[in-house]
């Protein structure tokens, strides 16, 4: 199986060839060539938008990776800060607990030790003091 070179043949190899006359050719040409402009016109301006689609699109990717990354940069910021903040709701907590605790121990002690007496009392028995003072 060997391919086959098959060389391409002109229409016209040249004018002498051709047997309708050369007004008709010339008009068949010209619309011909003007098709083949406007077919060539039209690949341009669909290639030229297709780059700028192309770019534009490049354009976005590099925007939306840009907000991409400084988003993870701030996410991460932000979990770093919430675990401080974390760390330090949960130190308050266990101050708040230990308190607590100091507390309960507080209100299970007895709030006037024994032997004291209350103020104002007068070891004589008397109630005021300021009331013996003039005797």
């Amino acid at each position: 199986m060997e391919a086959e070179v098959v060389e391409s043949k002109r229409i016209l190899e040249c004018l002498e060839e051709a047997k309708s006359p050369r007004r008709i050719l010339v008009r068949s040409l010209l619309k011909s060539r003007n098709k083949l402009r406007a077919k060539y016109r039209e690949l341009r301006s669909e290639c030229k938008r297709w780059r700028n689609q192309a770019a534009a699109v490049e354009k976005s990717r590099t925007v939306w990776r840009h907000r991409a990354l400084t988003g993870e940069g701030a996410l991460r910021d932000e979990q770093a800060e919430r675990a401080a903040l974390e760390a330090q709701l949960q130190e308050l907590r266990e101050q708040s607990a230990a308190r607590e605790a100091e507390l309960a121990a507080l209100r299970t002690q007895p709030t006037v030790p024994e032997g004291a007496e209350k103020r104002g009392a007068d070891p004589a028995g008397r109630l005021d003091p300021r009331a013996g003072a003039g005797d």
